[in-house]
């Protein structure tokens, strides 16, 4: 099974406006890729003093699949959140294979 992991810190500012576009439009956009079976999305806990910050798991079983997304999605994607929160959401991705 691999996973691509996407963590975000969202401004403190936006963090409601952002969740709502999480939820319907950038993570349904991630599934019409076709590239993955399934997805799940954290917040994780910070110190108070540290900007909301989540993560979006995308899993797959087939690594034909991840590599399409990367090769043919990801940076269209990625350059989704880039133009819409600019520097008001960092993000990074990484790429995991499960091995237990």
């Amino acid at each position: 099974m691999y996973v691509q992991n996407i963590s975000f810190q969202i401004a403190p500012t936006l963090e409601i406006q952002w969740l709502e576009w999480m939820k319907t439009k950038l993570i349904p956009l991630f599934s019409a890729t076709g590239c993955f079976n399934e997805s799940k999305f954290y917040q994780l806990d910070v110190t108070a003093d540290q900007a909301p910050t989540y993560t979006l798991q995308l899993f797959t079983s087939d690594q034909g699949l991840l590599n399409n997304y990367l090769e043919q999605h990801a940076n269209k994607l990625l350059q989704e959140i880039q133009a819409i929160w600019g520097d008001q959401c960092f993000h990074f991705s990484t790429t995991m294979k499960i091995v237990n």
